[in-house]
This record gives structure tokens, sequence and C-alpha cells, in this order.
């Protein structure tokens, strides 16, 4: 008899997680359950839209995707009915995969004014995210901040400063490209509470700041002089070209990214729209505070979890857990079950692990599985994404773009119903 499997989410721990679980080699019928229409969630929604590659890896859960064992439910968010319980008596084994999409706010005064953004909710709405189709940031200002120096804060101030011909091979939606066009953003600044040798950026990202067409990147003046130059290992080549950028501008860009160090956000002003935020300086013992003129702000120094309900989970919204193992038959998988860490590939040890858990564990309790789901959605009248019906989505998003880009998104269900009816 098949065992019956559920997972929760559809980003790159919960393909992996399949993937293992089909190596296995056991008769497994796994069912795919996500809350937005289209499936990989961290690699679509997240990876910048002008690195294609990194966005390679779909083709990889894709083969996991068109298994006969597996099927895709989008559109289908687990809450009071379906809940994870029902879910509990339909299948063999639950996993819950569904990551850390929060943003961590900065808790400062005035966080509510408009201007500001979490990095997730920015990096969402160019990406074409259903939830954040509307955000409708604020670019008419010639002055934006990025607080946070990982590679989202990298990734937003790239797409900030880019030209459209830059962006014209890239996936980025329609309405973010048209709003970036129009933007009279000419100077971003990217801002670390700490210096430059504690800045989280790889050595790719960091190098691409020194490749934009139309903008120059440069560090603050006086940086370098705060740099111990013996602490530059050679090894540590972000660093290397990070501090290779001048302090002063030296070229006729248009646009410039200036690296800040040792500044933390104290205070954003403005009545209702952001017009100034005030800085203390942490490498001086003085209580003097420094401002800069901005009408967007966008904070990229973390992600948290979103409360599922029934699972106990803590302050940052992280699954309480043994060893992925939630309680008898329910399971948990990536970010949401270790934190916001590593990168896309980090997942497979997750997956590989509670697949060797079910294999190990869970026996078949002849459970109705897909079916009992279809049945309940059938009778709660709820429409969900089949597999078969995302294969169409995802073909049209590629036929409908241009030569050059590789795909025009979908930005909404009524978008994607509307297409699916209309067949």
């Amino acid at each position: 008899m098949k065992i019956k499997i559920a997972i929760i989410g559809s980003g790159p721990s919960a393909f992996y997680t399949a993937q293992s679980l089909l190596k296995e080699g056991l008769d497994y019928e796994i069912d795919i359950i996500e809350k937005l229409f289209s499936p990989y969630g961290l690699i679509r929604y997240g990876v910048a839209p002008d690195h294609q590659h990194t966005k390679n890896v779909i083709r990889v859960f894709e083969r996991t995707l068109n298994n006969p064992s597996v099927e895709f439910f989008g559109g289908l968010e687990i809450n009071n009915s379906p809940s994870i319980d029902d879910l509990m008596l339909f299948y063999d084994a639950v996993i819950i995969a569904t990551g850390m999409a929060k943003d961590i706010p900065l808790n400062i005064d005035n966080s509510n004014l408009d201007g500001y953004y979490g990095a997730t909710q920015f990096v969402n709405w160019y990406n074409g995210h259903p939830e954040y189709e509307n955000l409708n940031p604020n670019l008419n200002t010639d002055t934006a901040i990025i607080i946070g120096n990982g590679n989202v804060a990298i990734d937003c101030a790239r797409i900030l400063v880019k030209t459209p011909k830059e962006l014209q091979n890239t996936d980025i939606t329609e309405y973010a490209k048209q709003s970036l066009f129009y933007s009279t953003i000419k100077k971003v600044y990217i801002i670390g509470r700490r210096g430059p040798l504690d800045a989280k950026f790889t050595t790719v990202e960091i190098r691409e700041m020194g490749q934009l067409i139309d903008c120059e990147s440069l560090l603050s003046k006086g940086t370098l002089s705060l740099i111990d130059k013996n602490l530059l290992d050679e090894s540590a080549k972000q660093y290397k070209i990070l501090t290779s950028f001048a302090e002063e501008k030296a070229s006729p860009s248009n646009k410039t990214v200036e690296f800040k160090f040792y500044l933390s956000p104290n205070k954003l002003i403005g009545t209702d729209k952001l017009s100034n935020v005030e800085f203390k300086n942490n490498n001086s013992k003085s209580n003097k505070t420094i401002s800069i003129k901005a009408g967007l702000l966008i904070s990229a120094i973390g992600y948290q979890g979103e409360k599922i309900q029934g699972i106990k989970t803590d302050s940052s919204g992280m699954i309480i857990h043994n060893d992925g193992i939630i309680r008898d038959r329910l399971y948990t998988a990536g970010w949401v079950s270790r934190g916001p860490s590593g990168v896309i590939g980090t997942n497979k040890h997750d997956g590989a692990k509670i697949a060797k858990h079910i294999a190990s564990n869970i026996k078949s309790k002849n459970s109705n599985g897909r079916n009992s789901l279809k049945s309940l959605l059938k009778k709660l009248n709820k429409r969900y994404i089949s597999k078969d019906q995302w294969l169409l989505i995802n073909e049209e998003e590629i036929n409908r773009s241009n030569n050059l880009a590789p795909r025009l998104k979908f930005t909404s269900h009524s978008e994607v119903f509307k297409f699916l009816d209309n067949l």
C-alpha cells in the first residue's frame, strides 16, 4: 500500500524533501500544498530577477513535480479548514516546510511612515508575489536607504539602480519595471551597524556592484582608515572587492551606491511620509547622531516565521521540534525548522533527514490521502491549482514574454483563474 505524505509549502526544503522521499524507493504518494498559485517559493519570489542562473535549480524541482507520484495543490492555505489536524487524519505523515517569510521589524520610532518597507515586502513586490502586487513603494525620491549588510540588501540596491537594458533579460514584473523606469532615485545608501569586515555579502554579490552600467559604488569617506589591513585575509575576496571601491566619485555615472558602516537607525522622521532617517554612530562614544534625507527606507535585517495554528514556535516563529520531529507523524524542514540560514542547497540535508525518519518509522495505515483532501475541498467549495493547471500557467508565462525575458509572470490569483477559465 502507498504511504501518503503531505508537504505544506513548496519552496526548496519542500522539494528537496519530496526528492529524498522518492529516492528512498518506497511506494509514496506525495502532495505538495502551497498557499500561492505557483510552486518554488523562495526561488520564484526571493531570488533576484537578474540572477537567473540561481533560479536554474527549478529544473531539478520540475523533475520531482513531474513524477507521477507527486501532486500539487496551489492556492490552498492550511488554516481552519483544511487544517493540519485534517491533514493528519488524511495522510500517514505531514511535513511543514513553509519557510520564514516575514521581515524582522526595525522597532524604532515612526516605523509606520509611508516610505518604510521590509526587504521581504520590496523583493516580493518586484518578483510578483500576489500579496504584494499593490505595494507601490515610493520611488519618487532622489535618495534611498537600505539597512543591512547581507546579500538581500545588495539585491535591493542593485535593482533600484539598474538601467532598463540591464533588466530586459530578467523576470522582473512589468509593473516594477515601469516604476523603476520612472524612478527619480539617484543615490542609494547601504548601511551596516558594524564594520566592512563584518559584512555578510558574498563575493559574487559584491563584485556585481562594481559592474553596473550607470552606477558607481563607493565607500563613505574615512571607511578605509578604520580597517586594520592585516585583517584583510586573502581568502576573504568579498572584503578585498568591497574595500577596492573609492571613497570619492570618480566616474560620470548617473547614480551612486554608497556603503556606510557603524551606523544604527535611531528614528524615522516625517509627518505621514518618510523624509529623514536619524542614525546613531556605533563607532563613537558621543551621543551625536547623523541624519540622512530620504524618501525610501528598506530594512534587510533578517526574517521571522509566521504563526502556524496548532504548532508551537519560538519568538522568531521557528517551529519547536526534536531533530525535525514535531510529534508523531508530523515533521518540519527548512528555514521554519532551523532559522533563515544557509544557501538554497543547505535544505538538501533537511530533506534527506526527514525522508530517513519517514522511511524508518512510517507505515501505511491505508489512509485516503489525496482523495480525502479533494473530497473536503469539494465540500468546502474551495478551488485549487492542480499540477496540470500549473504546467499550463508556467507554459503561458514563458510564451507571453518577449524574446529576452525568460517569462512574464502572473501576479495575482484572479489573473490566473481568469486565464484557466478562458482555456
